[in-house]
């Protein structure tokens, strides 16, 4: 396998909202990034913005202590508390760096954009056309988009809008994006609007909706694949990296068409000896490893019938202890699809507006 057709894995940590050492958030992060260090492997880390609270030299450098001990790259997007009251964000600058940019790697171009310039939301022209010569010249390059921003396109009791966004809109809706990757809401949630996909990461600092964490981003050529590790969960991860969770398919080339197979990536601190996997709550059976880490199975599609249907996967380790991920994937042998807009999970109110 060539390197331009390797996967690419990323871990998003929610917004870290730091003040001090020694509080939760903090700790949470410092579990994060031995897991990073120790059991995931990324290429990268993306951070979301809200890395600190009040956008203080002390909390910048209590970010930076956190980032110097990763073992990978990193990426920072800047968030509105990381602005707080300097407009100019030469804290940011100062300690993390330039508050946009992108980069390239196999076959992806990642573009990260600073959603702060117009508080509280919005894009200078200068960065809109910066943005729509990227995507253009990514696409060009038949490299795939994956755009990171602080802001979530559907938080609630909130309103995405302001100076650029009608600008960033025509951008999403006439290119062909990825995915987008957000913060700032404090809840996790992954939102299909019939055009692009966007997956926001419940916050490390204040979380609601569960336990603190990250996400995990999985991309390979048409893939995309993204579970959410709580610190309250122990044990291995398993991510179903094909077929795709029917809410991250936008194309038909996402969806089953015919005889397939199903892959699942495991990561975990011990030996996992089991890999198991169900259809529809049918019967349990046993995956077969494909290499050290990949597991598979036959995916049935000529015999399952149109619609959506449920494929369920646990991971075991060697002390006994599972985890696993149910998706929701559709068949059609006709290849026809269009992606009806839904969110996951249905979110109606926030303490955080």
């Amino acid at each position: 396998m060539s390197s331009m057709h390797a996967p690419v894995v990323c871990v998003i940590p929610g917004d870290l909202h730091l003040t001090e050492p020694g509080l939760d958030n903090h700790r949470t992060a410092r579990w994060m990034i031995e897991e990073v260090n120790h059991l995931v492997h990324p290429d990268f880390v993306q951070f979301i913005g809200d890395n600190v609270q009040h956008a203080e030299p002390e909390q910048f450098m209590l970010f930076r202590d956190l980032c110097d001990r990763l073992q990978v790259p990193w990426h920072a997007l800047v968030g509105d508390h990381d602005v707080h009251d300097d407009d100019e964000v030469h804290g940011f600058r100062a300690f993390v760096g330039e508050p946009y940019g992108s980069y390239s790697l196999r076959g992806f171009r990642f573009i990260r954009l600073n959603t702060l310039e117009h508080r509280p939301l919005g894009l200078t022209q200068r960065q809109i056309d910066w943005f729509c010569d990227e995507v253009d010249q990514a696409l060009a390059a038949g490299e795939r988009v994956v755009v990171f921003q602080h802001h979530y396109p559907f938080k609630v009791c909130e309103t995405f809008d302001g100076p650029g966004i009608d600008a960033w809109r025509e951008v999403v809706q006439t290119r062909r994006i990825a995915a987008i990757f957000t913060g700032h809401t404090h809840y996790g949630q992954i939102a299909n609007d019939g055009r692009n996909v966007a997956v926001t990461t419940r916050s490390i600092g204040d979380p609601e909706g569960g336990s603190p964490g990250y996400s995990i981003v999985y991309l390979q050529g048409d893939g995309l694949a993204v579970t959410y590790r709580a610190i309250a969960d122990e044990g291995p991860i398993a991510l179903v990296i094909h077929p795709r969770d029917r809410l991250l398919a936008t194309e038909p080339k996402h969806i089953v068409r015919g005889a397939d197979r199903c892959r699942v990536k495991v990561w975990s601190f011990q030996p996992v000896g089991v890999v198991r996997g169900c259809f529809d709550e049918g019967h349990w059976f046993a995956l077969e490893r494909e290499s050290a880490s990949v597991w598979s199975c036959p995916l049935p599609g000529d015999q399952l019938g149109k619609g959506a249907h449920t494929f369920e996967v646990q991971a075991i380790d060697a002390a006994g202890r599972a985890c696993g991920q149910e998706i929701r994937f559709q068949v059609d042998p006709t290849g026809r699809y269009t992606p009806v807009p839904g969110v996951r999970p249905p979110v109606a109110s926030t303490a955080f507006c």
